[in-house]
């Protein structure tokens, strides 16, 4: 602890220490106000002697600083200065975290925390249980009333065996030294932590999640968030963004939510729809006879390009071949036939594609591509299935 400037003057920004051990790109320091990282907070940037610190690690109790190129030697006495901004930023990342979680936890007592992750770009963590956005809006709120109450945040050094230990958040088996540190927000949140924190509440200034996204396997939900004047814009954007989607609605504010909802399934019933009539019209298509061979050729403009090619690769297991087309300002043309007919696929797709600048690919006997404008979905299938006729017979 004597070496852990970072613990005691979480604030300070510059300090003198002398080398005790050095080695190639590494020294370590009598005294450092570097955090080597720990408890999901990034470690510090900054310099030693005008040298940049590129990284710090604590290994076997030691805190290593990585300075590329140093000529320092045992013995020198040096100046240390941490890069403020980006200290600053992530004690109030880690104290947002920890009240963010205390938030949620209350909100479904069988959530666990897996990982913490506090970086300048990033902020998040990922937990194990339930969790859904009118549950995490509820949180978020909660915190944003623990930041605008200042609450204090205060720190203590327990011993491991220290009774009062079995009433915070802590995991054990990650203690690996005799003494714990216990940081506590106000009397909202209790947890053993190595990470460095701001002395208030008011000091993360604001929060706000801003993903929810899943996180198997490690857990089940990573819950992304931001602090301060990073998560003001993100507010102020999303109001305008929300405004706008009020707008577009034409829904009252208290019911957008549902609109939207509403609007979804009507777009999945028009979507069902839309397919349903798509796959009746590939399947109404009559094959012409070209030297014995079905040949199955139409040009659909608003068909969607994969059902196309769902339709082309089912129809080519029997023995025919398929010329379809698709789209309006840029056209798609697909050419298949079965393993046993003798055509070359990409060859006469180039072929037709060529004349409007488009290209496209495959194997000789299943190939498509696109091109912008020319002579468009039906023509281009007249022209292959021309091309195809001549080869034919």
């Amino acid at each position: 602890m004597k070496t852990e400037l970072y613990h005691r003057e979480p604030y300070a920004v510059e300090f003198s220490a002398k080398v005790t051990e050095s080695r190639k790109d590494e020294i370590v320091l009598d005294q450092t106000l570097f955090y080597p990282g720990g408890g999901g907070q990034e470690h510090d940037k900054g310099s030693i002697n005008d040298l940049k610190v590129k990284e710090v690690v604590k290994e076997n109790g030691k805190i290593i600083h990585k300075v590329l190129g140093h000529m320092l030697r045992e013995g020198d006495e040096v100046k240390g200065k941490i890069a403020w901004k980006r200290r600053y930023e992530l004690m109030k990342g880690h104290t947002g975290e920890h009240m963010l979680f205390s938030s949620l936890k209350r909100l479904n007592e069988e959530l666990e925390l897996v990982k913490i992750s506090i970086s300048e770009d990033k902020k998040y963590l990922i937990v194990r249980g339930d969790v859904d956005w009118d549950m995490a809006l509820k949180a978020q709120e909660q915190v944003l009333g623990w930041i605008e109450d200042d609450l204090e945040i205060t720190e203590q050094i327990v011993s491991k065996e220290d009774p009062q230990l079995d009433e915070i958040r802590i995991k054990r088996e990650r203690i690996t030294d005799d003494e714990v540190r216990v940081v506590r927000i106000g009397n909202v949140d209790a947890s053993a932590c190595s990470g460095i924190h701001v002395k208030s509440t008011s000091e993360v200034d604001f929060l706000i999640i801003s993903k929810i996204n899943s996180a198997k396997p490690e857990g089940d939900w990573e819950i992304e968030f931001m602090i301060g004047n990073a998560a003001k814009q993100e507010a102020a954007e999303r109001s305008a963004q929300f405004m706008k989607l009020v707008t577009l609605t034409g829904a009252q504010k208290g019911n957008v939510i549902s609109s939207v909802e509403n609007l979804k399934i009507s777009k999945e019933q028009a979507d069902a729809a839309l397919k349903r009539y798509m796959d009746s019209s590939l399947k109404s298509i009559q094959p012409i006879d070209i030297g014995g061979i079905p040949v199955y050729a139409g040009a659909f403009p608003e068909m969607d390009k994969k059902i196309c090619t769902d339709y082309v690769n089912l129809a080519v297991k029997e023995k025919c071949i398929c010329i379809i087309g698709s789209g309006i300002e840029r056209y798609s043309l697909t050419i298949a036939c079965g393993s046993d007919i003798d055509i070359d696929c990409v060859k006469i797709l180039n072929e037709v594609l060529a004349e409007d600048g488009g290209r496209g690919g495959g194997k000789p006997n299943f190939a498509s591509g696109g091109a912008s404008g020319g002579c468009g979905a039906d023509i281009a299938v007249e022209k292959a299935t021309k091309i195809i006729q001549m080869s034919l017979t």
